[in-house]
């Protein structure tokens, strides 16, 4: 039966591809498998008789798991599945996984070591191609976010750092109209744009929009807007005509890109002399005129002449021109629709009366706090933190009338 046992223990060791060997105390070797003597092109099993790691590996490799064994030997507890780096003499290098066990006579005393390494070469590289794969994206991604928190500094730079005061020249607190505005991407960059200007001495402009894509994409089109404003001052007193000439430009910009962008807007010129406001817009939610004295809200424009098409879809759509009036102490605010997009069932139209009552709750206030509380309602009616669209408010306060 010992005999049996013996050749079925004698063929396991030459049939199976790992490497086992067993060692005396002193680390020399007393028997190895084929796959051990084939490893290292030793034919005859007597060669091994005698020898240690320091005749076959380099030192390095050697040192390390004659320490290993020294270990096991003097604490009886087992070293399973440690990876390692063997060095041979002929250059190569492969990495295995070992286990080694105290090996025991029959009164249970401790004699040697028995050893199986599995050549893990080829799961090793894999492993730390795996690793220089996810080094080169977390790289990637934090030039990534580093890139786009310079796009935000940009974008924040396009938008109105100073706002013009009426009279020319006034000084900002005792200005016939002040503005303020809140800019909340979804991302770190967003679609949504607008800008305030000087279009007279008794006129200011006032453009709003918003991109209909998301991040990146929206935030390069608000950069090439700002450019096309900037060209079309020469009609930025007439809304309709300005808008007409926008989507022109706009279109001819758009209408290569394989992806299908158009972007709503509303253009208004108020006159701080006479208090006639006058405006023009393309598929973009309706301003609101909030009368304090009357503790009123409503929305300005009518829905058959605000023109149905965005910017950039159609290269001759054309923009009708609409007026009204305010009176000191209104306020006019200009919004996109990022700000109605709650969530959940939970979307406001512009003359939905509870978008109409939250504005009117935040009445009494004015400027930044009366945008802080109207993001706030908003936030409050959504029940979450954060708004699922960009979102861009500017409030236009009537402080008087140069006439």
């Amino acid at each position: 039966m010992a005999m049996i046992d013996h050749e079925l223990l004698m063929a396991l060791m030459d049939t199976i591809p790992d490497r086992i060997y067993f060692k005396d105390r002193d680390g020399r070797f007393l028997s190895v498998n084929k796959a051990m003597r084939d490893f290292l092109n030793v034919a005859d099993e007597g060669a091994f008789k005698g020898k240690t790691d320091f005749d076959f590996f380099l030192p390095e490799h050697a040192k390390e798991a004659y320490a290993d064994e020294q270990r096991v030997l003097a604490t009886g507890e087992p070293m399973v599945g440690k990876v390692e780096r063997e060095n041979l003499p002929d250059g190569r290098i492969d990495w295995v996984s070992t286990t080694k066990v105290p090996m025991r006579d029959a009164s249970g005393k401790i004699i040697g070591t028995c050893g199986i390494s599995r050549d893990v070469t080829e799961e090793h590289r894999k492993s730390e191609q795996l690793k220089e794969y996810t080094q080169a994206l977390a790289d990637k991604q934090a030039q990534t976010e580093a890139e786009l928190a310079m796009a935000t500094q940009v974008q924040q730079a396009l938008l109105p750092q100073t706002y013009p005061s009426f009279p020319r020249g006034a000084a900002p607190e005792t200005s016939a109209l002040r503005f303020a505005h809140r800019y909340l991407p979804e991302a770190m960059v967003g679609g949504d744009f607008f800008m305030v200007s000087q279009v007279a001495d008794s006129q200011a402009g006032v453009l709003i929009c918003d991109v209909m894509c998301h991040g990146a994409p929206a935030a390069l089109i608000t950069a090439v807007q700002r450019v096309l404003v900037e060209e079309l001052q020469y009609l930025a007193g007439t809304p309709g005509a300005f808008l007409g000439e926008l989507n022109r430009r706009l279109h001819h910009f758009l209408e290569p890109l394989q992806s299908s962008m158009f972007v709503t807007a509303l253009y208004l010129v108020i006159d701080t002399i006479t208090g006639r406001v006058q405006f023009a817009n393309a598929s973009h939610p309706h301003p609101l005129h909030i009368n304090r004295a009357k503790n009123q809200v409503r929305v300005m424009g009518t829905d058959s002449l605000r023109h149905p098409f965005a910017l950039g879809v159609a290269n001759d759509s054309s923009y009708t021109t609409e007026e009204d009036l305010v009176q000191p102490g209104d306020l006019l605010f200009l919004y996109t629709d990022g700000l109605c997009d709650l969530g959940d069932g939970k979307e406001l139209e512009p003359d939905d009366p509870r978008f109409l009552t939250l504005i009117r709750n935040c009445a009494r206030h004015k400027g930044e706090d009366f945008l802080d509380g109207v993001l706030g309602q908003a936030r409050q009616l959504s029940e979450q933190e954060r708004f699922l669209d960009d979102v861009c408010l500017v409030a236009i306060e009537v402080e008087r009338l140069l006439g």
